[in-house]
């Protein structure tokens, strides 16, 4: 999410550049979600309906950051994609936040991955270390794949288990928010993980 602040003494208004760090999804899974995107009718009862290109599992949402601090943060974060290898995740569902009657997000969920999850530990630390920012809670990897209702009509989701759809993984990336544009997520800096032995 991109948010305005006011700036000088003029009273202007500009831009605050958001940014998050998370893993690319190739644009191959897309037929994965076309299905339940048609199944559900998603795109008429959904605000946001994720681009191909823009499929992505989220490691942490940084926000609004400047030019310093993303460029201590990436220092870092290139050491830490060093400390890791390259690996394999599956995809594995249809679920949802919220209730099925009207969830506030659907996505393709993702089957534990311990080494996922610590790549997301480490990167975390290195963001509250750099940032100050809090650490989140609790990690549920997911590919949202339509957000932000927009209707009232009470819907009957349910979530649905499908044969494991592997993914390699050999990098994580800084990604821009460009609300503006389609897709809307460019990559500032990818940062690639060692080659698995």
């Amino acid at each position: 999410m991109v948010q305005y602040k006011q700036s000088d003494e003029k009273g202007a208004f500009c831009l605050q550049q958001h940014y998050f760090l998370g893993v690319r999804i190739p644009s191959d899974v897309q037929p994965i979600a076309e299905k339940y995107l048609s199944q559900y009718r998603l795109a008429d009862r959904y605000k946001v309906v994720s681009h191909p290109e823009d499929l992505h599992i989220t490691l942490f949402y940084l926000g609004a950051c400047d030019d310093r601090m993303l460029a201590k943060l990436s220092a870092r974060l290139r050491t830490i994609a060093e400390e890791h290898t390259a690996f394999t995740i599956q995809i594995d569902g249809f679920n949802f936040f919220g209730p099925p009657s009207g969830p506030r997000v659907t996505y393709l969920s993702v089957t534990k991955n311990r080494v996922l999850e610590r790549l997301q530990k480490d990167v975390t630390a290195a963001v509250t270390e750099v940032t100050g920012l809090p650490s989140k809670d609790r990690f549920v990897p997911h590919i949202t794949i339509a957000k932000k209702r927009k209707t009232d009509e009470r819907l009957s989701l349910s979530s649905d288990l499908f044969d494991p759809y592997p993914i390699s993984v050999d990098c994580f990336q800084l990604f821009k928010v460009q609300p503006q544009r389609t897709p809307k997520y460019e990559t500032v800096e990818s940062f690639v993980l060692r080659e698995s032995e």
